[in-house]
């Protein structure tokens, strides 16, 4: 699908399929093809929208039901004494023991 926007100047539509790729922003200078004068460009994206059912899971290391689970794998750091799907609660306070005994093992 090519993108092409109309010079302010000329009127000639340029594509701007690869100016798109690499962009840095939503806006950026472009030259024309056609009348070699320069002008911005401003993209706009549209939203687009997926959904899902909510899945409650129970949180392997303290029971409780939450939509919010962290899952072995997809967080990191994940202390190895952690079960492999916890709740958020569960896994800050595993995480804040994790640094804590780490950073007595640096002063010791």
């Amino acid at each position: 699908m090519n993108v092409c926007v109309e010079c302010p100047y000329c009127g000639y539509e340029n594509d701007m399929t690869d100016d798109l790729i690499e962009l840095n922003g939503n806006e950026f200078d472009t030259e024309c093809v056609e009348c070699k004068e320069e002008f911005e460009v401003y993209v706009e994206f549209d939203p687009s929208f997926t959904v899902s059912k909510i899945v409650f899971e129970k949180c392997q290391q303290c029971g409780s039901e939450t939509r919010d689970i962290c899952k072995r794998g997809s967080i990191f750091p994940y202390p190895s004494h952690l079960k492999d799907k916890v709740c958020r609660q569960c896994y800050r306070i595993a995480v804040i023991e994790y640094f804590r005994d780490y950073h007595k093992g640096v002063e010791d």
